[in-house]
């Protein structure tokens, strides 16, 4: 009798088998994620520490300023209005802050301050200077060309041509203008708009000025220094108008003597008094039409 084997049956591994072998993968995933969070917070925990132990070194203490744009403000003032010490850590001090207490100086227009480790703080300040004196409460305040008012003080860094300008006659002035804020009004700005555009076209002549003042509403009034000669003209064609002036001023001296004023409010013609009469001189072409490159003998 042959026998004849049989296959031998293959078992299925059984549900609890597969659950235990995902069980186990994905413990390994949740370990080794820890082990990514855990390396993560360690890198972070040790670059604070180390942050912090760079901060509170002796080596990043601030001990000194180092200030640029100063000109008319000193050292002192700015250490002293900074609000910052001498050994203050260099990465504890808020720059901005610092940096509005500089612009509350009156003589600030703009601040801005860095760090430069390992122990300096770098200012940039923009300085207000004086473009013209104003007459106000009697005294003569000085006049950025922004219009903020300025102390009547001089400053001890002024130089003579920081001081030698003209003065600003404006009547009916508030009494409650602010030293360091901007003077609110409309006059204020039309003369100091012109004076900035004549100073730009015209440095030589606007050296000769002694005083400006509006005449009207439409035009402003100029005083010279040599003899107090009065020139009126009206506003706007800036260098066209003071390019006539050069002109006729050679032509006053000569042809009328002892003037009291020049009137260049009419175009083509200059009007010159004197204390009893008036005298018309012809320019002999429009103002508009007077070449800016006209050469003319200096006043005074």
């Amino acid at each position: 009798m042959v026998r004849v084997k049989g296959s031998k049956s293959r078992k299925k591994p059984s549900m609890a088998a597969r659950a235990d072998k995902a069980s186990t993968a994905t413990g390994t995933r949740y370990l080794i994620l820890g082990l990514a969070v855990s390396c993560v917070a360690a890198l972070a925990w040790a670059g604070w520490q180390t942050e912090k132990t760079v901060v509170a070194s002796a080596q990043f203490r601030v001990q000194a300023l180092e200030i640029r744009g100063l000109r008319l403000l000193t050292g002192e003032q700015v250490l002293d209005s900074s609000g910052v010490e001498v050994g203050d850590g260099l990465f504890d001090v808020d720059l901005d802050a610092m940096a509005r207490r500089l612009h509350g100086l009156v003589w600030v227009r703009s601040a801005r301050v860095e760090r430069k480790p390992p122990d300096r703080l770098v200012v940039h300040l923009e300085e207000r200077r004086r473009v013209l004196w104003m007459e106000w409460r009697s005294q003569q305040h000085g006049l950025d060309a922004e219009g903020v008012l300025l102390p009547p003080e001089r400053l001890a860094t002024e130089g003579i041509s920081d001081l030698n300008l003209p003065v600003l006659r404006v009547g009916g002035l508030s009494d409650s203008l602010v030293v360091g804020q901007v003077v609110p009004d409309s006059t204020v700005h039309r003369l100091l708009d012109w004076w900035t555009v004549a100073c730009r076209v015209a440095p030589e002549l606007v050296a000769d000025i002694s005083q400006v003042e509006a005449f009207g509403e439409d035009a402003l009034v100029l005083r010279l220094v040599a003899d107090n000669l009065e020139v009126r003209l009206p506003y706007g064609q800036v260098q066209e108008r003071l390019s006539t002036l050069n002109e006729v001023l050679s032509r006053v001296y000569n042809e009328c003597p002892n003037p009291a004023y020049v009137d260049l409010r009419f175009a083509g013609q200059a009007v010159v008094g004197r204390e009893s009469s008036a005298t018309t001189i012809d320019i002999g072409r429009p103002i508009g039409d007077v070449p800016s490159s006209t050469q003319v003998q200096r006043h005074g």
